[in-house]
């Protein structure tokens, strides 16, 4: 049996970006409540992409999460390295 990406690609996605947003509250570790709050927006940010190639490009969307987790790295970064958040 093959993977229908055309039909599952959504869900995948969906699925992945609960899991970056997992990450993203649970920066609330080391990270200041505005730091959250920006991890969870920028997360937030990646679901009209989701709605929109669900329609359009449905194979396309389990790319998304990886794009989230990406934008997540580098807000860590930014925020651990020039903001000076740590424990």
């Amino acid at each position: 049996m093959r993977l229908n990406l055309d039909r599952s690609g959504p869900w995948i996605a969906v699925a992945g970006l609960f899991v970056v947003l997992w990450l993203a509250i649970s920066t609330v570790i080391y990270a200041p409540w505005w730091g959250v709050l920006l991890h969870v927006a920028v997360v937030a940010a990646y679901i009209p992409l989701v709605r929109s190639w669900a329609r359009t490009k449905p194979s396309w969307c389990t790319w998304i999460p990886l794009f989230a987790l990406v934008t997540w790295v580098g807000v860590n970064a930014v925020g651990v390295g020039l903001l000076d958040w740590h424990v």
